[in-house]
């Protein structure tokens, strides 16, 4: 009778692997998560800083704040697709929100001793937005 040898994997070869991929996957999803965060973060900041240029561009060729951010149209390139990401956003006092359905809008009163109209993200302008350096 001849004896069949077959090649295959031990059963501790398959466990160290799975071991293995099990650690780097720990290590790598935070990390993940955190750079989902940052991005949002920086979007929102970038957008919200565009529309304050817009407004400011608006209220020196008419004369007066916009009513609503919509009437940015000619002053901001694609503004119906503006939006906010979905997810986690920082702030620089630390706080962390979560954006599901929020809307850019506008502000009006004063901020920092500023007169004016500014675009504001769940009711945060551009300048809460980011991390403390």
């Amino acid at each position: 009778m001849s004896e069949s040898r077959q090649a295959g994997f031990s059963l501790i070869g398959v466990l160290v692997a799975v071991a293995i991929i099990g650690v780097m996957a720990a290590i790598a999803v935070p990390k993940f998560t955190a750079t989902i965060m940052t991005a949002n973060t920086a979007k929102v900041q970038s957008d919200l800083t565009t529309l304050d240029a817009a407004i400011a561009v608006y209220q020196l060729e008419k004369g007066y704040e916009p009513p609503t951010l919509d009437e940015l149209g000619e002053y901001v390139s694609d503004l119906e697709s503006l939006k906010p990401p979905k997810g986690k956003c920082r702030l620089k006092d630390g706080t962390i929100i979560t954006l599901e359905d929020a809307k850019y809008t506008l502000r009006k009163g004063t901020a920092n001793g500023i007169e004016g109209a500014r675009a504001v993200c769940a009711d945060h302008t551009a300048g809460e937005f980011g991390y403390v350096q």
